[in-house]
């Protein structure tokens, strides 16, 4: 096995998901053997306990199978045939030197995390599934979390965990309205979940969401509006309060960007002034890192009873060692991990404000975004002219109007700094400013 191991992950989760990715591509047949744990751990040259903790994650999960004194085999795997863009598989082929989107965390290096995981492995804490809301530790954790960093005081009974936006598409499917509204320019990945619904698209004005003129399920960033940056007003919270009781709807409150919030105290959230009709959502794949795909949702007593009705008989979808890892780090190490990641970004944040404050043809919004910074460009210029070009320098990076479904032409760049180097933000935005002014 040919595996370049990184920093950002444990060696045996990285052996784990190189083995499993193998097995869900058919590249590693059914009933194929394994090489030996001794083998494998000189021929990767990592201890015999790495290879141990991943192979029983694999057997855990039922990828392989042992035979005594014979070794470990690939379970026989049912073919999954993946319809696939053309065009979106070659885009994802593409290696980008210079990375100012959000969706990764190059500064994610915790040694603490990676010890939880090892010990939970060890002592075989993560051999059975949980239950269907999720490990109840956890969410006296996440309960204590949001009470203390919120001000949001909620039972237990009404977090459920869950496995990214996709807990998103089971939530939904349970409430019986037709339409639901989605910010725009906005984050728009439910409109590509399996949910029988009717997508529409709400503009957002200087106070945040505009509200529908009929009864729906809202979808909103109302803390830091996504990608405008936005904080929504008290007074369009109090106005939104008013549709869902009037309408009988729903709202679903994201907390986007919540955690990295500069020299700010936390605002009142929706959830706390409505119950009935918020459902308030947030994830942790941001504070740690993407592939750490755990989210949690706060439903009201109505929805959760019918959750639990509807999904009887299941068990929870997201692996128990991660949220029994996550269950500890919650309590030991996370608050300092997070202020620790907030020096980092903050570092790079100040970084590119000073690099480009000296040009009079960009306007920077310092109090909008917090993992990323609003640019806007006073010049003539199409953007996906501009997107077009800095892709072929090997930059990513986008514009609002990549959130916006129209399309409009903003001039306006989003310039994440979590994925890319310090050491690289000054080359990257260097090409930037050159090919403004081509």
């Amino acid at each position: 096995m040919n595996i370049i191991f990184d920093n950002n992950k444990p060696k045996y989760i990285q052996i784990y998901q190189y083995i499993k990715e193998n097995i869900d591509n058919n590249i590693f047949k059914s009933n194929m053997k394994l090489p030996s744990k001794r083998d494998l751990s000189l021929d990767l040259n990592v201890s015999l306990n790495t290879i141990i903790n991943a192979y029983d994650l694999l057997l855990s999960e039922g990828y392989i199978y042992s035979l005594e004194k014979k070794g470990y085999y690939v379970t026989k795997q049912l073919s999954i045939t993946k319809s696939v863009n053309k065009t979106e598989k070659i885009e994802n082929k593409i290696k980008f030197k210079y990375d100012y989107t959000t969706n990764n965390n190059m500064d994610f290096n915790n040694s603490k995390l990676n010890k939880i995981f090892k010990n939970i492995i060890e002592n075989n804490e993560h051999l059975n599934k949980t239950e269907l809301l999720g490990d109840l530790g956890l969410r006296f954790m996440i309960k204590e979390h949001l009470n203390k960093n919120r001000g949001i005081d909620v039972s237990v009974n009404n977090i459920i965990i869950g496995s990214g936006m996709e807990m998103l598409k089971d939530i939904i499917n349970l409430i019986d309205i037709d339409d639901i509204y989605l910010e725009n320019p906005g984050y728009h990945k439910i409109a590509k979940l399996n949910i029988n619904k009717n997508i529409n698209y709400n503009d957002i004005d200087e106070y945040g969401t505009t509200i529908p003129n009929k009864r729906g399920i809202l979808y909103s960033t109302p803390y830091n509006q996504f990608p405008t940056g936005t904080h929504m007003s008290i007074a369009r919270k109090k106005e939104i309060i008013n549709y869902l009781i009037n309408t009988n709807s729903y709202l679903i409150e994201d907390d986007f960007d919540s955690e990295f919030r500069i020299n700010s105290n936390p605002v009142t959230s929706i959830y706390q002034l409505n119950r009935e009709h918020v459902i308030f959502f947030s994830s942790f794949s941001t504070t740690i890192y993407p592939g750490f795909r755990l989210s949690y949702s706060i439903l009201p007593d109505e929805l959760i009873n019918k959750y639990l009705n509807t999904y009887s008989g299941y068990t929870n979808n997201v692996s128990t060692l991660i949220q029994l890892a996550l269950r500890d780090f919650l309590e030991n190490e996370y608050a300092s991990h997070v202020n620790k990641i907030k020096k980092i970004y903050l570092k790079k944040r100040n970084l590119i404000i000073d690099l480009l404050k000296k040009y009079d043809f960009l306007e920077i919004y310092p109090d909008k975004n917090y993992l990323s910074l609003l640019v806007k460009i006073k010049k003539n210029i199409n953007d996906k002219e501009l997107l077009d070009s800095l892709k072929k320098e090997s930059i990513k990076i986008e514009m609002i109007s990549s959130y916006d479904i129209n399309n409009r032409n903003s001039k306006t760049l989003i310039i994440g700094y979590t994925g890319i180097k310090y050491e690289d933000i000054n080359e990257g935005l260097n090409i930037i400013i050159k090919k403004i002014n081509d």
